[in-house]
């Protein structure tokens, strides 16, 4: 059995739109995380969204600083923690880029606003052929 006809097209943009989509949603499943040390790797921070931090791990060494040196080494895992947690938030699980996915829609509309132009005319082109026809037939 054969597909039906499909002049405008439309059919196919929209299976590319849909197809795009699923690209965005599909993936590991795992959610963006973040990772920053301070002190030469004795303090350890993880984070997760919105801006959670989920771990902190201190080396027992890093009890020998001051608790301001503490403070900072602390600041700076965590402020490092959460640049890491934005740049992977970026890239959605399975790698698609937002800004990728955004490109190929603005490609899909444009083409879809030509194709739904021409079949605009061949319409009315059709339209004035069957008047031209029921006009020269009297």
């Amino acid at each position: 059995m054969t597909s039906p006809v499909d002049p405008s097209g439309l059919g196919k943009l929209l299976s590319d739109t849909m197809a795009a989509l699923e690209e965005l949603q599909q993936g590991s499943g795992e959610p963006p995380s973040g990772a920053g040390s301070a002190a030469d790797g004795m303090v350890l921070v993880r984070t997760a969204p919105p801006g959670r931090v989920t771990e902190i791990t201190l080396d027992p060494r890093v009890m020998r600083l001051s608790s301001q040196a503490l403070a900072e080494e602390l600041t700076v895992a965590v402020n490092a923690s959460l640049a890491d947690l934005q740049a992977n938030a970026g890239v959605p699980a399975g790698g698609a880029e937002l800004g990728g996915l955004g490109e190929r829609l603005r490609e899909i509309q444009e083409r879809t606003g030509r194709q739904l132009s021409a079949f605009t005319n061949q319409l009315v082109q059709a339209q004035e052929m069957l008047a031209q026809r029921a006009g020269g037939g009297r």
